[in-house]
């Protein structure tokens, strides 16, 4: 007779494939992989060291998703996980921070998602992240060969993706130059490149270098050729919509200054905008994959309920959903045959919940037990990020109206 160590029985699956969820199944755990998800009643003879009830309760892959800034504390990844986030990307941190937590993760020292990370993000002189978050999380370069140089140290030092930064609202940016040598060393490494850009203009350079994926949604408005032209060159888009709604929501703090008003504002109308993108990329035919931004103000270290909503409101169904933050995202990573589903052979990353999520994204409020590598997990609180310090924002437009050529604040 097998013999496994959990049996998970009765439970309803949605296993991240198909569209319709698997009545009364049996999942089976050995080790650190799952031998059988599917229906009870095909399930092999076994003997299980723990048998887990699940009548009434609801089972789905554990989610991955791809753009967090998530590298904080140990409470901030036992968060994620204990939410029913599995396995993260983190998208801007210092090299070696990145690598220390991703060794901690592997060799089991904490409680944490699963980690892939980009360590630094790559662009100009005061480009950014460097002119607004500092240049901890930035790695500068100017011209084709350091912009390589650059690509192969990242690399070489193990980092999974190759981010970089886009804003010509907000400063100087990479040129077209460095972007294509960046673009091309990392191809040539079999890595990929992901974008934080907002406009059109950075979008346009983004699509025409071959980046693969930008890591928000446009937040202004883009031309129909544009679009086009990103679904033909089957750029990945990340939606990240309610991190503008999030920030709107903070910049409430300081609705009393003239720049926190226009930037309250400027992000409502960039949620809107973004939602209406999201909308007619998947309308011609675009592809998208679950990531949120976790770790901006009020989006959680955990799943985003507000996120799924918005996604919904934009015109994904509940199941699309499920799988753009699962089997999709593993693809995304290049792990399709070890996660983003609940199938024999997989690592055993799967949540339990008491209500069905894709009935109502707040029923993601209902876990009742997370599985990573088979190793069980009760839910926990949901941590958020602390307050911002909107007054160096603040402080900043005032001393150089966030000109080209901003400066650092010495």
């Amino acid at each position: 007779m097998l013999k496994v160590n959990t049996a998970i029985e009765n439970v309803t699956l949605y296993d991240g494939v198909k569209d319709q969820p698997i009545l009364e199944a049996t999942i089976l755990i050995s080790g650190e992989k799952i031998y059988y998800a599917g229906p009870h009643t095909k399930a092999p003879l076994y003997e299980a060291g723990e048998v887990f009830h699940a009548k009434g309760l609801f089972a789905l892959p554990g989610l991955i998703d791809l753009h967090v800034h998530g590298l904080v504390d140990e409470g901030t990844l036992l968060s994620f996980l204990q939410n029913g986030i599995t396995t993260i990307r983190d998208l801007a941190s210092d090299v070696f921070d990145a690598l220390e937590w991703k060794a901690k993760e592997k060799s089991g020292l904490l409680q944490s998602p699963r980690l892939f990370v980009s360590g630094p993000v790559l662009t100009c002189p005061m480009g950014y992240p460097q002119n607004v978050w500092g240049p901890q999380i930035s790695m500068t370069l100017q011209g084709r060969y350091q912009a390589q140089d650059k690509v192969q140290k990242l690399a070489g030092m193990g980092m999974d993706i190759v981010k970089i930064g886009m804003e010509h609202e907000l400063g100087p940016c990479l040129s077209d130059t460095e972007v294509g040598g960046i673009v091309s060393a990392a191809h040539a490494l079999g890595k990929r490149v992901t974008a934080h850009i907002t406009s059109e203009e950075d979008f346009e350079i983004c699509v025409k270098h071959g980046v693969d994926e930008l890591a928000h949604m446009p937040a202004r408005e883009v031309s129909d050729d544009l679009w086009k032209e990103a679904v033909k060159k089957k750029t990945l888009i990340l939606p990240t919509l309610h991190a503008h709604a999030g920030w709107a929501e903070e910049w409430k703090r300081r609705s009393d200054h003239p720049f926190g008003q226009t930037c309250r504002h400027g992000f409502k109308e960039g949620h809107k905008q973004a939602k209406k993108n999201l909308e007619k990329f998947l309308g011609l035919g675009g592809k998208v994959a679950y990531g949120t931004d976790a770790g901006n103000p009020h989006m959680p270290f955990g799943v985003s309920v507000k996120e799924w909503k918005d996604l919904q409101e934009s015109g994904m169904s509940p199941i699309q959903c499920l799988k753009m933050a699962t089997s999709q995202a593993a693809q995304v990573l290049g792990v399709q045959d070890k996660l983003g589903s609940v199938e024999k052979g997989k690592w055993a990353d799967l949540v339990l919940y008491q209500f069905d999520p894709l009935r109502s994204p707040e029923n993601f409020r209902t876990i009742q037990r997370v599985y990573k590598g088979g190793k069980a997990t009760p839910s926990g609180t949901l941590e958020f990020p602390k307050p911002f310090d909107l007054d160096y924002w603040i402080k900043q437009w005032e001393r150089t109206k966030f000109k080209k050529n901003w400066e650092s604040a010495d």
